[in-house]
């Protein structure tokens, strides 16, 4: 069985944490995306804050991050949940959350047929995460950390007024999803995966 990384903690403590960028390549880095910003005169100032920064305040400031490094699992997670999610007050559909991409079906579908498929694909990936058959997450052979994945499903953003936050409710719990049709939103109850994949589907789309 293949177990994935977000509910192992014997898997998890073996990957590599998330490394602290080095100053002088994180520099580097941003000079050369800010560069076509500024004219000839306003990137030669920007290299002289820059080089300031890295003569100054740059090297107590990274030991700082070394240090938040050395006592917490991740560094960049709490900021990042934090300034980039929760107070990000831009669009969440088109500059926050995550999106799918499909393959296109073999044969053309009628769309409740195609989105009764999805569906269905929907729910079977989540019965491999909840029973940790998920095969585990990797790029080029290398395992990564699947810790978000248990926030993939029975898990709500609430939207506020300077902070948003999320909410995540039992499992047992939910068993439905969200259709939108027409400006209106349904509630669907989607029964539990079974082996007959095409009866799932038929029924679902029904």
């Amino acid at each position: 069985m293949a177990v994935n990384s977000s509910s192992n903690p014997t898997l998890m403590a073996s990957l590599a944490k998330l490394p602290v960028p080095d100053l002088h390549d994180t520099v580097a880095r941003f000079a050369e995306a800010a560069r076509p910003l500024f004219s000839a005169d306003e990137f030669e100032t920007c290299l002289a804050k820059l080089n300031d920064f890295v003569a100054t305040q740059g090297p107590t400031l990274q030991a700082r991050l070394h240090q938040r490094s050395a006592e917490h699992a991740n560094w960049l997670e709490d900021w990042w949940n934090e300034y980039a999610y929760f107070l990000n007050r831009s669009s969440v559909c088109f500059n926050v959350n995550y999106f799918f991409g499909f393959r296109d079906t073999p044969q053309p579908m009628a769309q409740a047929r195609l989105a009764a498929a999805l569906i269905d694909s929907a729910v079977r990936f989540r019965s491999q995460l909840e029973s940790d058959s998920l095969e585990l997450d990797n790029i080029r052979g290398k395992p990564m950390c699947m810790y978000q994945y248990q926030y993939m499903f029975a898990t709500c953003r609430h939207p506020g007024e300077q902070r948003d936050w999320t909410e995540v409710y039992p499992r047992s719990e939910s068993t439905h999803i969200a259709v939108a049709h027409k400006g209106r939103y349904f509630v669907l109850r989607v029964p539990a995966a079974s082996t007959n994949r095409h009866a799932d589907i038929a029924q679902i789309e029904r």
